[in-house]
């Protein structure tokens, strides 16, 4: 399921079997502000936060990097960037995952997309987020956002619902 933007202040909630994330509002926010400046390219970056009693809260996201490769259908994270900047939040946020934009493009995670969030998945991490806004190309207008997750052992990424 997909939510249209702008956002309500509240939490967006997003669901599936029994996994539960919540996006604190500020989050779609900056991600639209990115999406824009960087339409009609894709752009994308991290989502940082906490995990409370089994439920993700994603407290604050990225920008792209200097070294990230943006282009009309692909995005390329600058991970050595993206690296160091963990080490600096560690202690306060934690990675749940990757954002990033189909400008122009479909709701809906790419096979790349795929393997590039299968990727993230290790046993220190058996589960990540996605999350994808897609929407014109210049990113105005009908923007919808989707969040995904993967569990490590299970082959397909679920699709969350998002919860008024």
């Amino acid at each position: 399921m997909a939510c249209p933007l702008p956002i309500e202040p509240a939490p967006a909630l997003y669901v599936s079997d029994g996994y539960r994330v919540r996006l604190a509002p500020g989050v779609l926010a900056k991600a639209l502000r990115l999406a824009r400046v960087r339409a009609p390219l894709e752009t994308g970056g991290l989502l940082l936060g906490a995990v409370v009693d089994g439920e993700a809260h994603v407290l604050a996201i990225t920008g792209p990097g200097r070294r990230a490769v943006r282009g009309r259908v692909g995005f390329e994270a600058d991970r050595l960037r993206d690296n160091r900047l963990l080490g600096r939040v560690y202690s306060r946020l934690r990675y749940l995952g990757d954002w990033h934009t189909h400008p122009g493009g479909p709701a809906r995670l790419s096979r790349t997309d795929e393997a590039s969030v299968r990727e993230c998945l290790s046993a220190d991490r058996p589960e990540v987020l996605h999350l994808l806004l897609s929407g014109p190309s210049a990113m105005q207008g009908q923007v919808v956002a989707s969040v995904f997750t993967a569990v490590r052992g299970e082959a397909a990424i679920r699709r969350m619902e998002v919860v008024s």
